[in-house]
């Protein structure tokens, strides 16, 4: 079941709620490329093996995807628990 944060846990974390918003939709962005490349490396591998045998079992690999935590979840747990920092780019480090 789903539960409520207050909204005064997440202001401890930035300087205001917007600014964890942002940080968490960021990181969840990040987790979910990561997600993505480690099954499609699952799949490729799969591929190899089965090239031999036929198909690839697509069902599994479902399968596999929906058992993963969910991106935002993991987001929100690690800003929670003071595992997310920010930082911001100076006129130098900023990438054109």
């Amino acid at each position: 079941m789903a539960e409520t944060l207050p909204i005064d846990e997440l202001e401890k974390r930035a300087d205001n709620i917007y600014e964890a918003i942002v940080m968490i939709s960021q990181r969840a962005r990040q987790i979910n490329d990561m997600q993505k490349k480690m099954l499609e490396e699952q799949v490729e591998a799969a591929a190899d093996e089965d090239e031999i045998d036929g198909d690839i079992d697509m069902d599994r690999v479902d399968r596999q995807y929906l058992k993963l935590p969910k991106p935002t979840t993991i987001a929100l747990q690690e800003m929670m628990e003071g595992k997310l920092s920010k930082e911001y780019l100076g006129k130098d480090d900023r990438v054109d």
